[in-house]
């Protein structure tokens, strides 16, 4: 038995909720876990202020895990989230940890075929993580019933409370039992939501677990002063000389995001964008590109600030300065997720300047200054990563194949013209294979067909360039 198993069987877990962590490569308590994990368990009603990327899902989802009655097929838990990415998320996760014990959960959230979550509820779940919007359209048709309900949950709850959901969340609560077990979950609680907390909750025990520094500490926060129309080439360039692996670009508006993933295509990066007014299934095809790799850098707006996991994120961008501190934490805590490393660059204008300082004052930020590289400085970076894919698809040559090529190789390199024959191979290793694209999903882009050539990325390889 190692300590990991030891440290969450200290909180007297099921061995079915154990089996369930250990299989999702749970191998011991986060900080955020070790603090919240006996008074949720005790039942207590928590307000829960923790940073990003510190496994805050499994701090509320092992404890109904724990609760749920699973010979009752009733709902019994509840999670709300503001948005339909976090409650599949979630959903996802919960689901995990609960499967040991039988746990059936169901999300629901606009977009989704409602025929669906409704024959799901009707057969019987345990739990639903859900949206507001849709979890209200339920509970006003009779198809979502709550009257077992054990366990509300409120996860990024400064956007639950805010002007933006209060009066569905207020609606919602009519439909709750007052006797049940709350809690609320988030990086950030800023003082204008504190008083509405009293709304939902009697006397909530708070865990303040990160209120001196709310951002990521192992992230490395940085901002490039640019003039606001050359910001999308001092992005690009910051993409390439970065040699970035993976990235999110925040924009604050609709058109703004549209905008800068069409540039960054037309530069030959393997994009996708993702916003509130793009289809459902369309937002799940950007996901999980994301998540797979086959998209490298999602422009998006703060619909994925929330909560959205993805593994090994090394940059963020913020290309537009948030309206408010808050925004910034959640946009930075993408990244340096369960205490790895990732880097945040903001690129900053004169409008933006005020703002920006606002926010980093505000949260006693320490952020430094960097320049934009220059085209030479980008030019030299990918010559040199061409050169390393060069070197290891040479290593991957078969012997007789390598002899055989070698007569053509010194012909070209030998030749009056050598360095302009090279331009013109390399030109045939950098640009894909023309791939037709459904007009309907044009912010996914395809999967190259053939094996990766031409642009590494740190951590990986990288797709074949579009163009």
């Amino acid at each position: 038995m190692d300590n990991a198993e030891t440290a969450f069987e200290s909180f007297a877990l099921s061995p079915e909720t154990l089996g369930s962590l250990a299989a999702m490569g749970y191998r011991y308590p986060t900080a955020c876990q070790q603090e919240t994990l006996p008074r949720a368990l005790a039942g207590r009603d928590l307000v829960v202020q923790s940073r990003t990327g510190t496994g805050k899902t499994a701090a509320f989802g092992i404890p109904i895990a724990e609760r749920i009655d699973v010979e009752r097929a009733v709902v019994q838990a509840l999670v709300l989230t503001p948005t339909r990415e976090l409650a599949l998320q979630v959903s996802a996760e919960v689901a995990a940890i609960g499967r040991g014990r039988g746990i059936k959960v169901e999300t629901v959230y606009g977009g989704d075929p409602i025929e669906r979550q409704l024959a799901s509820l009707d057969a019987g779940v345990h739990l639903v993580v859900g949206t507001p919007g849709r979890v209200l359209d339920h509970l006003r048709r009779g198809s979502l019933e709550l009257t077992a309900l054990r366990v509300l949950v409120l996860d990024e709850a400064d956007r639950m409370l805010d002007m933006g959901f209060a009066v569905e969340m207020s609606q919602i609560m009519e439909y709750v039992p007052d006797e049940r077990q709350t809690l609320l979950f988030s990086a950030t609680v800023p003082l204008g939501i504190r008083g509405l907390i009293y709304h939902y909750m009697a006397e909530p025990e708070w865990l303040l677990l990160s209120e001196d520094t709310v951002y990521v500490k192992e992230v490395e926060h940085r901002y490039c002063l640019t003039p606001k129309l050359h910001k999308e080439e001092a992005l690009y360039r910051l993409i390439e000389h970065e040699n970035v692996a993976a990235s999110m670009v925040f924009c604050n508006t609709r058109e703004e995001t549209r905008r800068v993933y069409t540039f960054l295509q037309g530069r030959g990066l393997p994009a996708a964008m993702l916003s509130s007014d793009l289809a459902q299934r369309r937002r799940e095809r950007v996901m999980d590109g994301f998540r797979t790799r086959q998209v490298r850098h999602l422009v998006t707006t703060d619909v994925a600030s929330r909560g959205i996991d993805i593994e090994d994120l090394s940059h963020v961008f913020v290309y537009s300065t948030p309206e408010s501190p808050e925004q910034y934490i959640h946009r930075a805590g993408r990244t340096g997720r369960i205490g790895k490393g990732g880097r945040v660059i903001s690129l900053v204008s004169a409008h933006d300047l005020m703002s920006f300082n606002r926010l980093v004052r505000r949260y006693t930020i320490d952020i430094g200054e960097i320049a934009v590289p220059s085209e030479e400085e980008v030019r030299a970076v990918q010559a040199q990563r061409v050169v390393g894919d060069l070197v290891e698809r040479a290593g991957l040559l078969a012997p007789e194949e390598a002899v055989s090529l070698l007569p053509i190789s010194k012909a070209v390199v030998s030749h009056a013209q050598g360095e302009r024959l090279v331009a013109v191979l390399l030109k045939g290793f950098l640009t894909p294979v023309a791939v037709a694209e459904d007009v309907e999903d044009e912010a996914v882009p395809q999967a190259a067909p053939a094996e990766p050539a031409g642009h590494r990325a740190r951590g990986g390889r990288r797709g074949r360039r579009r163009r």
